[in-house]
């Protein structure tokens, strides 16, 4: 099955490579610094051989960071890819910093236009402008109901701050449960908001 990755490309000019292994809620054991969460994940996903489309979603900034910073995504993803084997190319989707209607609709049009029938789809929103994820989980919803994809993981990578400014305490979160969640809101059938509730409340015991 071909893959396709969607990862949110931050405009800040550095940013620090941090381990994630054995963090958050994810399995995840790749022992290595990497500045892109994603990159951890699929660093224990892809085999040899795999068909991946890796969409790098930036939005302008006037100092070219989002463009620099794709760069490094290609050169992290490539270093791991070095010895595994799959088969992977990159397209980028530039936006501008405008939050608008018809920006966030044209976002979602162009994320649809990258995907294929029957594709995996992972995406990282560890970066990125704050209504980037919602657009993101449209398109997913999309893309699972219409174009029999599978949405494998959504994840984003944590850290702490401290005084000095400092990034720490990387965690790894996969929130792809949160995805599901809200399709099952969505597709809740209920003749009062008590019923719904009660509904939901049933689901999360199970």
């Amino acid at each position: 099955m071909k893959k396709i990755i969607f990862c949110d490309i931050p405009m800040k000019k550095f940013m620090n490579p941090m381990v994630y292994a054995g963090t958050g809620n994810t399995n995840c054991n790749y022992s290595k610094p990497v500045i892109f969460p994603i990159n951890a994940v699929l660093a224990e996903s892809l085999k040899k051989g795999d068909e991946v489309r890796v969409i790098l979603l930036r939005t302008l900034d006037k100092d070219g960071n989002s463009g620099k910073n794709s760069g490094l995504f290609m050169q992290e993803l490539d270093s791991i890819n070095s010895g595994i084997g799959a088969k992977i190319s990159y397209e980028t989707l530039d936006s501008e910093f405008k939050e608008t209607k018809d920006n966030h609709e044209k976002r979602l049009q162009d994320m649809l236009d990258k995907i294929e029938e029957n594709t995996e789809i992972y995406a990282d929103i560890t970066y990125g402008p704050k209504p980037l994820p919602m657009i993101l989980m449209c398109v997913l919803s999309f893309a699972e109901k219409f174009l029999n994809c599978d949405v494998k993981s959504v994840v984003y990578g944590k850290v702490n701050f401290d005084e000095n400014n400092k990034p720490s305490n990387p965690e790894l979160y996969d929130v792809t449960s949160l995805y599901y969640l809200n399709n099952l809101t969505n597709s809740m059938v209920a003749d009062s908001g008590k019923e719904a509730r009660q509904n939901l409340n049933e689901f999360f015991s199970l």
